[in-house]
């Protein structure tokens, strides 16, 4: 029994392999991402059991292979302020669970993941502007994105040769050539004729953003970290139907990238704060292809 346990990072096509591609994989069970949400995140630590999980699990696979799929196993963006605790408890309950599973990890580069996870804190609600978002560690902390250290405790309890790492970047500049590697290196058996690349989870469009950010002003929202000036009822349903419905017409404007929103500063803080963790990550990943996706490595390196 192959059993893979994919645990994001958030924000590197994750809504689009849980949508189109693991319900495609025809040697294995995909569970769907409530359950594994269900079963490993929304569940305490001290009274996981593990034997009733697997039981679980290994029932919905009926005996085929297992795919198991949640971005929120490397903790939600939004809750990197929980400092890593929710990852390394759910990397231990997987361990007791499954200890022979294949772990697969996809990484993006900090400047253009942060700029992304920035737009959907504002998809959710939020109110911060960036600078506050991104430095006052309320809502995002910088540590969350120091991908060598999760690897590493990975590696630790399941063995690097069972510990995929994949980039972002190298999966959207060729789609079918990347799923084809990743598919020999798994196991899954996939027909490509019946995969729908359609892009999922776009960005905003310049035009919208500001009123979108102003509507998040009128409703409240378990998000815990924005403002609020008054409920009006209903109006987190009207501003996700303007969304909706507008952001994809170009009269807005083009979408937001990084440059709308990094200054020259910004981009220094990054570079000095993730060069040594990325530089270490090019033990598992030629430092010329995360050099050339734009990761930021140690001078020299």
């Amino acid at each position: 029994m192959n059993v893979v346990f994919h645990i994001g990072y958030s924000k590197t096509a994750t809504t689009w392999f849980q949508k189109y591609y693991f319900p495609k994989v025809v040697n294995s069970s995909y569970v769907l991402l409530r359950d594994a949400n269900r079963i490993f995140l929304n569940t305490d630590f001290f009274v996981f059991d593990s034997q009733k999980a697997r039981k679980d699990l290994i029932a919905i696979s009926k005996n085929k292979n297992l795919l198991v799929s949640s971005e929120h196993f490397t903790t939600a963006i939004s809750f990197g302020r929980h400092y890593g605790y929710i990852s390394a408890g759910i990397a231990n309950k997987i361990h007791a669970t499954f200890p022979e599973a294949h772990i697969v990890v996809f990484l993006r580069r900090q400047q253009s993941l942060i700029c992304s996870a920035y737009q959907q804190y504002i998809k959710n609600g939020g109110t911060f502007g960036f600078k506050r978002w991104f430095y006052s560690g309320d809502v995002f902390n910088k540590e969350h994105l120091i991908f060598d250290k999760l690897i590493s405790y990975y590696d630790g309890l399941f063995g690097k040769s069972n510990v995929h790492v994949y980039l972002f970047e190298e999966f959207r500049e060729n789609q079918v050539e990347f799923l084809k590697k990743m598919n020999e290196e798994l196991g899954f058996e996939v027909d490509f004729e019946k995969i729908s690349f359609a892009k999922v989870n776009r960005g905003i469009r310049k035009g919208l953003f500001f009123l979108l950010k102003i509507m998040n002003y009128f409703y409240n929202k378990p998000l815990g970290t924005k403002r609020c000036i008054i409920h009006i009822p209903g109006m987190i349903h009207i501003e996700r139907t303007v969304y909706k419905y507008l952001n994809p017409y170009r009269f807005f404007g083009s979408f937001l990238s990084e440059k709308d929103f990094l200054s020259r500063k910004d981009i220094e803080n990054i570079k000095q704060f993730y060069s040594r963790s990325n530089t270490i990550l090019s033990k598992r990943i030629d430092a010329e292809k995360l050099r050339r996706f734009g990761y930021f490595l140690e001078d020299g390196q």
